[in-house]
């Protein structure tokens, strides 16, 4: 079955980031990890656009906020993002 884009809504997500971030192409540049929402709902993230900045910024146990696209498999595209260092929060 295939989906058409109005079925990939835009949404926002904020929660932790507890898994390691990972590399998983390098041309292009794309990165996955994972979020853990306040209800402990788990997300799987992929990363692309800005991803050398968030890979300046995060790291396991960061705050995030994200808006997100999911794609056909489910897993959460970030679009925009912001990340909420331990450090910051202090």
């Amino acid at each position: 079955p295939t989906r058409r884009s109005s079925d990939l809504v835009m949404q926002k997500l904020s929660g932790i980031i507890t898994s390691s971030i990972k590399i998983i192409s390098y041309s292009p540049l794309l990165m996955r990890f994972q979020l853990t929402d306040r209800r402990q709902q788990k997300y799987n993230m992929l990363i692309h656009t800005h991803a050398l900045r968030f890979f300046q910024e995060a790291r396991p146990g960061s705050a995030l906020t994200a808006l997100v696209r999911p794609n056909q498999r489910g897993q959460m595209v970030v679009r925009q993002f912001t990340v909420f260092n331990a450090e910051v929060l202090v």
